[in-house]
């Protein structure tokens, strides 16, 4: 009777160090995988895929656990998690928990929140849930000016846009691009402007922790105005476009700044390229 509680305590004791091999094991291979990403190397699936099976080795060896671990165990536990938080720069209150052990066994498939932390590290993005962004941004031939804010979760998310031309000119009175007006023709001075107007919403996409790739419609202006020898500005009616709007480009961030490159159409006019500069949050 005595000889069969200490090889007890014995066979307990490895299952926990087996538990918590296979946790550290686990840890380690979300940190690389979270360093590598951040480098800009591309995690090929096939690791993924191994460290799933880790997770189902580990909730294995859970379900074989029971009762308590030992104060060295805990310490090492302990251990494996706060070089966890260190390496991703997560609080301890952090939303997102990290995989835990229960000294009780309560719950073994707590295991498996491995996978569902481990999730934004193999998409390259920080762990932190909601991002959100603010550019300025540029567009030529046509100049105008705008801003994009975007909201993301991991991988996915939407923004909206709005520009303008700088400054706005409104026209006195319409003609047609032969010169004609309703009451005869327009004498100009030389001197032609755009006005441009738009605004798009759409959705972006971040294949890579430094890129994101979006793309949206809306509804814009864009007219040629001819300004005549009297100083007034005379809109040329049938070089108007007006209607869908479209836009598309993508995004680098470097740290806190953001770099955007895109184009936008407005229908029946003329593509535009767009060039900004924005900050993280």
């Amino acid at each position: 009777m005595f000889f069969l509680v200490p090889a007890a305590i014995s066979a307990q004791e490895l299952k926990w160090d087996a538990a918590l091999g296979q946790y550290q094991r686990i840890c380690d291979e979300c940190i690389s995988l979270r360093i590598r990403s951040a480098s800009g190397e591309r995690i090929n699936a096939s690791e993924v895929t191994a460290l799933l099976s880790r997770l189902t080795s580990l909730k294995e060896i859970l379900q074989g656990a029971t009762g308590q671990m030992t104060p060295a165990q805990r310490l090492r536990f302990q251990a494996i998690r706060l070089r966890y938080e260190e390496v991703f720069g997560l609080p301890v209150r952090s939303t997102i928990s990290l995989p835990k052990l229960s000294s009780h066994l309560s719950d073994p498939a707590a295991a498996l929140k491995v996978q569902e932390f481990c999730a934004p590290c193999n998409t390259g993005h920080k762990p932190s849930g909601v991002r959100a962004s603010v550019i300025l941004f540029a567009g030529v031939p046509d100049l105008y000016y705008g801003a994009m804010v975007s909201l993301s979760r991991w991988r996915f998310g939407g923004y909206i846009k709005a520009s303008a031309g700088i400054p706005f000119i409104k026209p006195a009175y319409s003609c047609f691009a032969d010169g004609t007006t309703p009451a005869g023709y327009i004498w100009t001075s030389g001197k032609e402007s755009i006005s441009r107007w738009a605004v798009t919403a759409g959705a972006t996409f971040a294949p890579l922790n430094f890129l994101s790739i979006y793309a949206g419609a809306g509804y814009g202006r864009r007219s040629l105005l001819w300004q005549d020898v009297a100083g007034k500005w005379a809109e040329v009616s049938d070089r108007l476009a007006a209607g869908l709007a479209l836009d598309g480009g993508a995004v680098f961030q470097i740290g806190r700044a953001s770099i955007l490159a895109g184009v936008s159409f407005i229908g029946g006019g003329t593509v535009c390229a767009e060039f900004g500069l924005g900050l993280n949050f």
